[in-house]
């Protein structure tokens, strides 16, 4: 009987070294890989510095993202004459509208005003569910840009947008507004590459030209495939504001953010203005 639980103590002993060494033995390797993967990065970043490339601190930080599905903004037009204060009509997809009286902004915090117009549901359809863009707003003179809020992140393409339009005496006098209908999930959440990733991806592709500056990033979604009229798909990207030193242009390039590719269809450019992207 003694040597039966003796039997049993080195068994348990020897399961319990077992657990302990395999796990020691995939954490040193995740160890391990996690230290490769971060000198080839920082090798890449210096790589950059050399060819003149200032891309500033960029994060290492994974977010988690959807595949999501949506329907058109015809809505809007079902609700025009909710509106107040205002001439709107609707073309196309998009409600465009012009207020009876000017709304003076203040051009460095525009949103201080707005936050209140776009709250309130008589001026602004579905306001609640727009934030302010500062970065993409300094990018354009006469524009304040919000965005649509999405599952986890904010739509970064043009769609889900109001764009208010500033005149020479810094008043807003009309606005531009597309909305996406019915935000559905289409799979359980995964995670996505990080800043650092997205932007060393661009540069290893030749998208990044030497002697220019990554001006800001930015994580939203964007369109990945049109189902019909109506019915698009939507998946995280990395917008990546880029600008070449001794240009007046910024060159907005996109990474697929599930998988590190690049994105052609949704390249832009956009003229500079003095301020800086926040």
């Amino acid at each position: 009987m003694n040597f039966r639980r003796i039997q049993w103590i080195f068994l348990v002993a020897f399961i319990a070294l077992d657990i302990f060494l395999g796990y020691s033995y995939i954490s040193n390797n995740e160890f391990t890989i996690s230290v490769v993967q971060s000198t080839k990065d920082e090798s890449i970043i210096s790589e950059m510095k050399n060819d003149g490339i200032d891309a500033g601190k960029l994060s290492t930080t994974r977010q988690s993202g959807y595949y999501i599905s949506t329907s058109g903004s015809g809505i809007l037009q079902d609700k025009l004459n909710t509106l107040k204060g205002q001439s709107a009509s609707y073309n196309n997809g998009v409600l465009t509208s012009n207020f009876n009286q000017p709304v003076k902004i203040n051009v460095k915090h525009p949103d201080k005003t707005l936050n209140k117009i776009v709250a309130d549901k008589n001026k602004i359809l579905f306001g609640s569910q727009y934030v302010y863009a500062a970065d993409l707003s300094s990018e354009y003179e006469n524009d304040v840009i919000y965005v649509q809020k999405g599952p986890g992140l904010n739509f970064g393409g043009t769609e889900g947008q109001i764009r208010f339009k500033v005149n020479s005496e810094n008043q807003i006098i009309s606005y531009t507004q597309s909305y996406l209908n019915d935000v559905k999930t289409l799979r359980e959440k995964e995670r996505l590459v990080s800043e650092r990733k997205a932007v060393l991806y661009l540069y290893q592709h030749d998208e990044i030209p030497d002697n220019s500056k990554v001006k800001w990033t930015k994580l939203g979604y964007t369109r990945l495939l049109a189902l019909d009229d109506d019915n698009a798909v939507y998946i995280p990207t990395w917008m990546v504001a880029i600008q070449a030193k001794n240009s007046d242009s910024i060159e907005i390039k996109r990474i697929n953010a599930f998988t590190g590719t690049l994105s052609k269809t949704d390249a832009s450019t956009i003229s500079e203005v003095t301020e800086e992207a926040n």
